[in-house]
């Protein structure tokens, strides 16, 4: 602001005051950054508003002020000299964000909720770019404030953005400062609190569609959101994730497991559930996962529920999954239990290995990696802890990923289902991802490392099994799986299995012997061609000669020789390839 029309803001009347803040509104209502200002008229511009905001008399004026302030709040620069406790407790007064005591107080008064919004969406903008007011509104009525409020979201006279902006800032007061994220849960009883808001937005749904004859399923499970319906519960979803973060890794208590199992109840509904928009329903799976990926494993049962009645699969199936693999599209009975959230998971997963983000990036391109990893690797974690924390889960998924081998003609990274796209990623760029992926398949095999081969080609797997330790065989030690077969080789595995590359994993047909024909003399010509070549690879450090020791890890070795020690070993002293776990 100019120093001309700074000095009228100050000498104004109240209309002059209010014209002089309008054309200011409208003129950088879009933009979001601010011109340069000499530092004591950017004092005097912030002083000028808050002496009308703190006026009782000037009440005619707060929308307009606070719409200065909302703007002045997105310049980062500056803000922690001209912005002090005080000034942050008007904006939270004007916020509505007072004392419990104080809201009975003022039951009678009209609430301006206009008022109220911006003075929100300014006290987010000040929280976000302020370490020390982040402190303040630790400090003083806001978070009491806003966990007062959240009593009163059953009111319809609340407005949809208050809700929003109210667990938007405190979703970014718990993300910037862990410190309170104790106090919500056992002080203000946070968990309880924020289950029910999620609780309030499915009932509310799940009422319309009864009352309008929409609800097609005896468990009430597939609601269809609106787009700010969703908004609202991402923002929970969020803030619930900071509440929660490691608490299923430290062991719950007791009250805490309760909380968890309602909470896992209602992930599973929003699972199943959709929004009006397909981008806001991808957004509501995705906070919906990663939030699942928090809970304690045993609470992984929840999101099995038993078979409905006949007459009520077909319409729950019809509408559970869309657009997916031709496998997902059976029965999701298995073992006596529902498995359509699971198979709703295994979907998001799909969609997320089809993503264009997800197929192809290279250390150049690093905005597709980011996302990637962004969006990749809370549904490959979850998949593995789902797997590894109940057999049901893990059977049903390998009977959709990894069934029977029939045709082995392309390698396993070849094609477009599941376990092409995850043998893909075995090879990636991107550690995380490539080591999850591998992880998911060899949890599905029960950690047996001739399964894991047999669906995985050597080639892919042998990054993995180089790093567990386990390149002669054997089996994983972290979880302790069941006995029980679950498959047998198709007619048509066997009839070509001595014809598969163990290290493509790909059916190749019979070759010529490329020395048939070659006499001893010149068959011993290659064999020294490919020793010198080796040697000048090895001498310029472009490989390096390793080995195998007897921990199943890989070891460079000093010379040469090394590599023959061990190969006349009898077979009682190499590394035991048996495995009990039949085929």
């Amino acid at each position: 602001m100019e120093e001309a029309a700074l000095k009228l803001l100050e000498n104004a009347n109240d209309d002059d005051f209010v014209r002089l803040l309008t054309d200011f509104n409208t003129r950088f209502e879009r933009q979001f950054t601010l011109p340069e200002m000499p530092s004591d008229s950017w004092a005097r511009l912030w002083s000028v508003i808050f002496h009308r905001l703190v006026n009782p008399a000037a009440s005619g004026m707060l929308l307009t002020c606070l719409n200065t302030v909302r703007i002045l709040s997105r310049n980062k620069a500056g803000v922690d000299s001209v912005v002090d406790r005080d000034r942050v407790s008007t904006l939270v007064k004007l916020a509505g964000l007072v004392t419990e005591e104080e809201a009975l107080t003022r039951l009678n008064e009209q609430i301006n909720y206009d008022v109220v919004l911006e003075a929100q969406k300014s006290l987010f903008n000040l929280v976000y770019n302020s370490k020390a007011i982040q402190r303040y509104c630790c400090g003083n009525s806001c978070v009491p404030g806003l966990m007062c409020r959240m009593k009163l979201f059953r009111d319809p006279d609340v407005p949809h953005l208050v809700k929003y902006f109210d667990m938007r800032i405190l979703f970014l007061l718990t993300a910037l400062c862990p410190d309170i994220r104790p106090q919500l849960r056992t002080e203000h009883h946070g968990l309880t609190y924020f289950i029910e808001v999620l609780d309030l937005e499915i009932k509310t749904v799940q009422e319309f569609q009864e009352s309008s004859g929409l609800s097609n399923n005896q468990q009430n499970m597939n609601l269809v959101f609106s787009v700010e319906q969703s908004d609202l519960m991402n923002e929970v979803l969020k803030l619930l994730y900071n509440l929660v973060f490691n608490l299923g890794k430290n062991g719950p208590d007791e009250e805490e497991e309760s909380h968890c199992l309602r909470l896992v109840t209602i992930l599973r509904i929003l699972i199943m559930s959709s929004v009006k928009e397909e981008e806001k329903t991808k957004e509501l799976h995705s906070h919906t996962i990663n939030l699942l990926l928090l809970m304690p494993p045993q609470t992984y049962e929840e999101l099995l529920m038993p078979m409905p009645s006949a007459s009520d699969v077909g319409g729950a199936m019809a509408g559970a999954v869309g657009g997916e693999d031709p496998d997902l599209a059976q029965s999701y009975e298995y073992d006596g239990k529902d498995m359509t959230v699971v198979a709703k998971i295994l979907n998001y997963l799909n969609e997320q290995l089809r993503a264009p983000h997800n197929q192809y990036f290279t250390w150049k391109t690093y905005e597709p990696g980011r996302l990637a990893k962004e969006t990749l690797n809370p549904i490959l974690t979850l998949m593995c802890e789902m797997c590894q924390a109940n057999r049901s889960i893990r059977k049903f998924l390998r009977q959709k990923i990894l069934p029977p081998l029939r045709d082995v003609t392309n390698k396993p990274e070849d094609g477009e289902t599941t376990r092409n796209k995850l043998c893909s990623l075995m090879t990636s760029l991107l550690i995380e991802i490539k080591h999850l992926s591998a992880n998911f398949l060899f949890i599905l095999c029960k950690e047996n490392v001739d399964r894991f081969i047999k669906y995985t080609g050597y080639g892919n797997a042998a990054g993995y099994l180089a790093g567990r330790g386990l390149m002669l065989g054997g089996r994983g030690k972290s979880v302790d799986y069941s006995s029980d077969s679950e498959e047998s080789d198709t007619e048509e595995y066997n009839q070509i299995k001595d014809m598969i590359n163990p290290v493509t994993g790909q059916f190749e047909p019979p070759r010529p012997s490329p020395m048939e024909g070659m006499s001893e003399e010149q068959k011993e010509h290659e064999a020294m061609k490919l020793v010198s070549a080796l040697k000048k690879l090895t001498d310029q450090k472009v490989i390096k000669p390793c080995r195998i020791d007897a921990d199943g890890k890989v070891r460079a070795v000093d010379h040469i020789l090394e590599l023959r020690e061990g190969l006349n070993c009898p077979p009682s002293n190499r590394a035991n390839h048996n495995d009990s776990d039949s085929d």
